[in-house]
């Protein structure tokens, strides 16, 4: 991936990555990985010290979409897992499948592995208040942590016992969850019953070997999910932002489930730091709309082909379905509703496209599969220096990383606070 100095400054995060540039500070020193914290001890009601592992989540409706630094070296770990569950089958057979079980809870497959099954699950779409109660989906959150944690270096090859973390959790959540005040109150009930609570998580690899880790969140801090996105945009690696003569971005953010507008106004008038001020607005169902009607339109051609949200998003995404028991490709049916459907998407954008005063930037997995007529249409009224596709390794990722750029913000002040408090 090239960077384009004109759209992406050469010293933000954002360029870092698309570079593959070793992630350090300007003194070549490695980033934060970990940050001093107080934990509460439940058992023993008191809170003790310890370095909690820093770690991003965005909480998509499509896809859990996780980033951290690796272990060992200066680069950034990501891992998107599709939001599928499937009660585990036993199989008397043939390879085995990833098998997950947090606590005592049922043993489950999940992702591509869950889809694959006849009894897979959609797991809750919406908002925070309406997916984290769902203990299905708690499962399903703690085991991506756990694939993100492999993803990242942190897994000891053979060995049963993988060790216990506590981590320091950036969580994304959708934009209208969040004020200057921070989230409602239904939210924060939400998110509570994860703090400070032991989960032991068990997987089962294909050849039957049982590993076992231990988490605990020992924070969650909330941040706007594609506010994520302008971050990797704005900051550098060590959380300095970069200097810049846009004043007003916008980033246009279509996920599976939702699209999204945040305008960040950048106002560097009679100061030294540049205050900002950001906006956010729910356009429309994402690419969700657009699967739906692939599922609709693949049953009324084999009445028998049942599929769930969460399989009509994958078919979507890969052309192919599972038909007769073959994986066929359906491209040609996708292609004309795609096309047909994006125009919904594109009416939305219109507005944004006809007045120069704003930087628009695309993100989000739906810009990759719209991106075709996405960039005919920007690029026929506006010039190249006023818009940005954000490369498709990162699109479906970033608001994550920009999570975590939060994440590494929150750990210099820390440990800056650390050292001041032991002189």
């Amino acid at each position: 991936m090239l960077t384009d100095t004109t759209t992406i400054h050469p010293s933000s995060f954002l360029a870092y990555l698309c570079r593959h540039d070793p992630l350090m500070t300007t003194a070549g020193k490695d980033l934060l990985r970990l940050i001093p914290f107080r934990r509460w001890d439940g058992e023993k009601g008191t809170h003790e010290s310890t370095l909690a592992t820093l770690i991003s989540v965005d909480n998509g409706n499509d896809a859990f979409k996780g980033a951290m630094l690796h272990a060992y070296l200066p680069i950034l770990s990501t891992r998107r897992i599709i939001t599928a569950y499937a009660p585990a089958s036993v199989l008397r057979a043939g390879e085995g499948i990833p098998t997950w079980q947090v606590n005592e809870a049922e043993p489950f497959w999940m992702g591509e592995d869950a889809l694959l099954s006849t009894r897979a699950e959609s797991l809750p779409i919406g908002m925070t208040e309406e997916r984290l109660p769902d203990a299905r989906y708690r499962q399903f959150l703690f085991a991506c942590l756990v694939e993100l944690l492999r993803e990242a270096g942190y897994e000891t090859p053979d060995r049963d016992w993988q060790g216990e973390y506590d981590l320091y959790l950036s969580f994304g959540l959708p934009n209208e969850e969040l004020t200057r005040s921070g989230v409602t109150d239904r939210v924060q009930q939400a998110l509570q019953p994860l703090l400070h609570v032991p989960q032991l998580i068990r997987r089962t690899d294909e050849q039957g070997h049982v590993t076992t880790w231990k988490l605990r969140l020992v924070e969650v801090v909330p941040y706007p999910q594609t506010f994520g996105s302008f971050l990797t945009w704005y900051y550098t690696p060590e959380g300095t932002a970069i200097a810049t003569e846009i004043v007003k971005h916008v980033t246009l953010d279509i996920g599976g489930g939702q699209l999204h507008t945040c305008t960040v106004t950048l106002d560097q008038q009679g100061s030294n730091r540049p205050r900002l001020r950001m906006e956010a607005a729910l356009l429309d169902e994402g690419t969700i709309a657009i699967a739906r009607a692939v599922r609709e339109e693949l049953r009324g051609q084999h009445a028998g082909l049942r599929l769930s949200d969460a399989q009509a998003q994958q078919v979507l995404v890969s052309g192919s379905a599972t038909i007769g028991g073959r994986r066929t490709s359906v491209q040609d049916l996708i292609a004309p509703i795609i096309a047909a459907r994006s125009q919904r998407v594109l009416t939305h954008l219109r507005h944004l496209l006809q007045e120069d005063q704003t930087f628009l930037m695309f993100t989000g997995g739906g810009s990759i599969l719209l991106e075709k007529s996405l960039h005919a249409l920007v690029s026929a009224r506006r010039s190249q220096h006023s818009f940005l596709f954000v490369p498709k390794e990162l699109a479906s990722v970033l608001n994550a990383i920009g999570g975590y750029v939060l994440a590494q913000a929150t750990a210099q002040k820390y440990v800056q606070a650390d050292k001041e408090s032991a002189r």
